[in-house]
């Protein structure tokens, strides 16, 4: 198993902060020292600096700059880091300023405003597992959450709100139609089939919560049938979301100049197939022909805590075939995906590194307070955090791992079990392969093994 935090040559880098800047940056770093006396303010725009944040990205990544660039290997950033956190006040900023030798001020008076030397600009995607948000259909007809409370709306994403508002886009997956219709194609009731439907009103609060691309390949997106597919399209499209995985289909968004194809696949029969590998294969090629960034996402594999672990081969679950999620995402990247990433089985599975591109075989749950669990392995879960160059190279990358109040709703969890798990599935994953490993700092994973070792008896390769 590769930890990529310690292999910073790989294409696909797991990092919190990565720093790949040129001197002359760093000499602009010394320049913005001089020109500021506030310690916040001069420590923000080194930040910025060094990296290609926005403001708002870089203040939240404050507490952890300080220790990131201090153990980089360039006098001039420990320099002017050791000023600004080592000052109080601005007085003594202007002090520790004045300070800084003259042969760095004299270089760095050469050197272009920080503005104009801002190196690898990129783009920040945040991609999400399933959405059930306040399911409302019952057998009978009437709401499973009847009239659902106004505050909901902001309760469904207040515990990672501000995260998501940290990303240019953000990709999820809709499980489920939004419309008014009331006739399902499901028989609803025996706790073995589940119709998701929830307001047509709620793509607007998609909208508004950062979501620019959402999945709709999967297998509840029929069970209102052809009315509620068409619905769902519609109220979509009018909210200015993006949807990936109407067959065929290929819509480029460009995002800060990269330019990025979301392609959405299920093992059900109204999308891109995972089954047909050469039909799902040509799809690529073709976006990629368009020069565009691929991003794969897809719905499929067995379900439940169990599901946690998977192999290469064919998922049989409720008598379907769901699809071998290896071989197809393995051909995805082979025939030029940039990045795979899947849900279905409501846990999170392992993450790979394919031919240097990044494979994350299922992001567990998001919002699933409708209808999804949140017990066993499914009460912890991630988001993927990744930031692409406009060359199309991975920048960053790591998981924000989540876990679920008792309403169902999505936090993110200090103990970060749900990146400890993917990093474990990894390790003891049942195929071959080069697995990426997250950083997990020491408490965090000793909060993991008492929890594994509390839930291993629901998904133990043993009890299948």
């Amino acid at each position: 198993m590769q930890n990529f935090m310690q292999n910073s040559q790989s294409r696909c880098k797991s990092n919190r902060i990565i720093f790949t800047t040129p001197v002359s940056s760093y000499l602009a770093a010394a320049v913005t020292i001089k020109r500021h006396t506030s310690p916040q303010a001069a420590l923000l725009l080194i930040l910025m600096t060094l990296t290609n944040y926005s403001a708002a990205q870089a203040m939240s990544c404050i507490p952890l700059v300080a220790p990131a660039i201090l153990s980089s290997t360039a006098p001039i950033a420990v320099s002017a880091v050791s000023a600004v956190t080592s000052v109080t006040d601005s007085s003594a900023a202007s002090s520790v300023a004045a300070a800084i030798p003259a042969d760095i001020s004299q270089a760095a008076s050469a050197v272009p405003t920080t503005s104009s030397v801002i190196p690898n600009p990129s783009v920040r995607i945040m991609l999400t597992g399933d959405i059930v948000l306040g399911n409302s259909f019952a057998p009978q007809g009437d709401n499973v959450v009847k009239d659902i409370p106004k505050d909901w709306d902001q309760r469904y994403f207040a515990g990672v709100r501000e995260v998501l508002k940290q990303a240019n886009l953000v990709i999820g997956n809709l499980e489920g139609v939004l419309t008014e219709h009331l006739i399902t194609r499901k028989t609803t009731g025996s706790g073995r089939q589940f119709a998701f439907r929830s307001p047509p009103r709620y793509a607007s609060l998609l909208k508004e919560e950062g979501f620019g691309v959402l999945n709709v390949a999967n297998n509840h997106a029929y069970d209102f049938g052809e009315i509620g597919v068409r619905d769902t399209l519609a109220v979509l499209e009018q909210a200015k979301i993006t949807t990936a995985g109407v067959p065929g289909e290929i819509k480029l968004l460009n995002v800060l100049g990269l330019n990025i194809a979301v392609l959405g696949y299920s093992y059900a029969p109204w999308f891109n197939s995972i089954l047909d590998l050469t039909k799902s294969a040509e799809l690529v090629q073709q976006a990629k022909a368009q020069g565009a960034y691929v991003i794969v996402t897809f719905h499929a594999g067995a379900e439940g805590s169990p599901a946690i672990w998977h192999a290469d081969k064919e998922e049989m679950f409720m008598g379907e075939n769901r699809g071998n999620t290896v071989a197809f995402s393995r051909a995805m990247i082979a025939a030029g995906a940039d990045m795979v990433v899947g849900h279905g089985p409501h846990v999170l599975r392992a993450a790979e590194c394919y031919q240097g591109k990044p494979i994350i075989y299922s992001l567990g749950n998001f919002v699933g307070i409708g209808g999804l669990s949140a017990k066993k392995f499914a009460a912890v879960s991630a988001l993927l955090d990744v930031s692409i160059g406009l060359d199309g190279a991975i920048q960053r990358m790591d998981l924000v791992p989540i876990r679920f109040n008792e309403q169902k709703l999505p936090y993110v969890d200090s103990q970060a079990l749900g990146t400890s798990l993917v990093n474990y599935l990894g390790k003891h994953a049942r195929y071959t392969g080069n697995f990426i490993e997250f950083p997990v700092n020491e408490p965090g994973q000793q909060e993991f093994d008492a929890w594994y070792k509390a839930n291993k008896q629901y998904a133990e390769p043993s009890s299948q």
